[in-house]
């Protein structure tokens, strides 16, 4: 297997993302010293190339262990190696019988995509429960309006059609285009199909997760979708959708958390209270969230994530910024995927001797169905008081 280094004792460190890179490269231009400007580059570079090699290289040591050992079918789903399709064995060995992708990529099928969508939803907890739907290039939402009549009580005869233009409301959404890089070196190919797919999709996976999840927070609405820290009803300024108002959370306390978490979600009492989801970013997670959630048992032993409220539970999410909380039900947010994906060959860029850069395109788009799915919190001065601590006065 030719062109694969030696990396078996190389740091396993996860990529930076795009925003650290983009503010570690603006950094050093401030400095205007050229010298650590050239650095940077370089430093940026090969860490890219190194953090991919290192996933090739660790693909194919274990595809190798996998022949040596001859792993069981429980073994190999274990570690992501699933059975193919018909159509997408017949993809893989096409482009193993010429080691590219090149020529090929009409041949992709739509389940290889699917899976990827899948495997994120497993590995990403707020994924796994955002409202995911196949969709075509353009959309239409049908939503029931806020406070309408669903229904009419009348004589047999009266006229219905009001229902039609007053108790639902119809959102046209387009498709915005989400690109990003697939990295395969030939000695990729040799590895036969189960593994090149497996490969493939962990690599489409890393390159979709984080940035699916930061629009699902945070996005803007310009050429992306509307994450759930913006607000539907504001002023739309060049495209961009404006950030909610946050409300500052004192304490978690019953009290609080029933009148400020919990009743929003019942959209001022016009639906039962179910169950609510609270986003945050890890580390309010553990420096907040983790104490909070944290009960000794009589035996002695520790049990976490109580926090005695029926239906709440805590999600982590990078995307989050730092003393910032997200309540709400995830499932109040769609996100629409496109029903076909494109895998296209290019030539802008060779990281390192025999590998190849594959541009992938997907059409993605979502958006809070309402203006009130979610509300934004600040938790940078609450109070961490626990919920059993607020015991009533007899």
């Amino acid at each position: 297997m030719t062109g694969i280094k030696n990396l078996d004792k190389a740091p396993k460190m996860p990529v930076a993302t795009k925003e650290e890179q983009v503010a570690a490269m603006q950094a050093v231009f401030e400095s205007g010293d050229s010298t650590l400007v050239a650095q940077a580059i370089v430093e940026n570079y090969e860490n890219n190339a190194l953090h991919f090699q290192n996933m090739m290289n660790e693909t194919i040591l274990e595809a190798k262990r996998a022949n040596e050992e001859q792993w069981d079918d429980a073994a190999l789903t274990a570690r992501g190696v699933r059975t193919l399709t018909t159509a997408e064995k017949k993809f893989y060995n096409a482009a193993i019988e010429v080691t590219s992708f090149d020529g090929v990529s009409a041949l992709v099928p739509p389940t290889v995509y699917d899976r990827v969508f899948e495997d994120l939803t497993i590995e990403h907890p707020l994924l796994s429960r955002i409202n995911f739907q196949r969709v075509g290039a353009t959309t239409a939402w049908v939503t029931r309006k806020e406070g309408s009549t669903a229904g009419y009580w009348g004589d047999v005869c009266d006229d219905i059609q009001e229902m039609i233009g007053h108790g639902f409301k119809t959102v046209d959404q387009g498709m915005f285009k989400f690109s990003g890089f697939l990295v395969v070196c030939k000695a990729m190919f040799e590895l036969g199909p189960e593994w090149l797919d497996r490969y493939v999709r962990a690599f489409l996976m890393e390159i979709i997760a984080s940035e699916l999840e930061k629009v699902i927070v945070v996005g803007t609405g310009n050429k992306q979708p509307i994450g759930m820290t913006r607000d539907l009803d504001g002023a739309v300024v060049g495209g961009e959708y404006p950030e909610k108002a946050k409300v500052a959370l004192p304490d978690f306390t019953p009290v609080t958390i029933g009148s400020q978490i919990l009743a929003p979600t019942t959209k001022n009492g016009t639906r039962p209270y179910t169950g609510v989801t609270l986003i945050v970013n890890p580390f309010d997670y553990a420096s907040k969230f983790f104490a909070l959630g944290a009960k000794q048992k009589d035996d002695g032993s520790w049990s976490y994530d109580n926090f005695a409220v029926p239906g709440l539970e805590v999600v982590q999410s990078s995307a989050v910024p730092l003393n910032t909380m997200i309540a709400g039900k995830p499932k109040d947010y769609f996100m629409g995927v496109g029903a076909e994906a494109q895998l296209e060959s290019t030539d802008v860029l060779r990281m390192i001797q025999d590998q190849r850069l594959y541009l992938v395109r997907q059409l993605v788009n979502g958006r809070p169905l309402d203006a009130d799915s979610f509300t934004v919190f600040n938790i940078e001065n609450m109070k961490l008081t626990r919920v059993e601590a607020e015991t009533p006065t007899p």
